[in-house]
């Protein structure tokens, strides 16, 4: 649905787009997860028509965003990190003028924008003014605006952001219910947030891809299917050497009296705790994260 060859973008002499190169499937969800600064926005404002390529091309839909930007316009749904709402209008208003700008048909305007009332949990504000709303109802309104004429395909730059814990919830459950019917984009910094949404994730930094992949995929990567943390009793008593030709471990560090291991199947912890014996004085373990995935991706990248 979005294919992104050779795309760079430039900003005087900073290069925020890199050699971009990136294929997005039709009823796919894929996340982009970045620093600041890593080309996320300038990315999916190219997408979306807002600034132009310096070099390479983006096709949408089959059309070119530099020679169709209308057809492209009209297949997205596009959610900025800061909505930037006309504060004076009712939300039904705000929805009915968007919806008029996209040419959805008057017969079938007002339906959709109860429709869409509903889908956000705004029917009982739609006649109160944007100005009233708190950030997660502007946000919400915003995502409703996205969507008025049903796009094909939806981005989300930070949806979430600064979002209270039960408004992200309810947000998330939102963008998960578009999944399969809509092609969705998903920029975030919020690596929790891209594991649980994402069918796949790319991680951009410094205006290039660093990996992709399933985040289960980029998890294997890193670690094995666990992290063991076992607190020592006397940390001089340990052998590491009884560790290193464990084919079941394929990291370890010990740092004081923490012993961090890399296994890869819960089905090791035992042998481990078996060679540890009494010197152990605590376990615990972590499962792999997309954040381990992100910061072993930079720091191999500044190495």
């Amino acid at each position: 649905m979005i294919k992104i060859s050779s795309l760079t973008k430039y900003f005087g002499k900073i290069r925020a787009l890199d050699n971009l190169n990136l294929e997005i499937k039709k009823g796919e969800l894929l996340g982009l997860i970045g620093p600041n600064g890593a080309g996320k926005t300038t990315a999916i404002r190219i997408i979306s028509c807002i600034l132009q390529p310096d070099e390479g091309q983006v096709m949408v839909g089959g059309y070119d965003v530099l020679k169709n930007p209308l057809e492209v316009k009209s297949m997205i749904g596009y959610l900025p990190e800061e909505p930037n709402l006309y504060e004076r209008f009712r939300a039904y208003d705000l929805l009915k003028y968007f919806g008029e700008l996209y040419g959805v048909p008057s017969t079938q305007l007002e339906s959709r924008i109860e429709e869409l009332l509903e889908l956000v949990g705004m029917k009982s504000r739609a006649q109160h003014r944007i100005n009233t709303f708190s950030k997660g109802l502007r946000q919400r309104i915003g995502i409703a605006r996205a969507l008025v004429h049903d796009p094909d395909i939806i981005i989300f730059d930070e949806p979430t952001m600064g979002l209270d814990p039960a408004t992200s919830l309810a947000i998330r459950d939102f963008i998960e219910s578009l999944k399969g019917d809509k092609t969705i984009l998903l920029c975030t910094h919020y690596m929790d947030e891209a594991d649980a949404l994402c069918d796949r994730v790319a991680i951009l930094n410094q205006g290039q891809i660093l990996d992709m992949g399933s985040p289960e995929e980029l998890k294997s990567k890193i670690h094995g299917d666990i992290i063991l943390n076992v607190s020592l009793n006397d940390p001089s008593q340990v052998d590491l050497n009884d560790f290193k030709n464990m084919d079941m471990v394929e990291k370890f560090t010990l740092k004081e009296d923490k012993l961090t291991l890399s296994l890869q199947s819960r089905r090791d912890i035992s042998r481990i705790i078996e060679v540890v014996g009494t010197n152990l004085k605590a376990v615990n373990t972590k499962e792999p994260t997309l954040e381990d995935v992100f910061i072993q991706n930079v720091a191999n990248l500044n190495k």
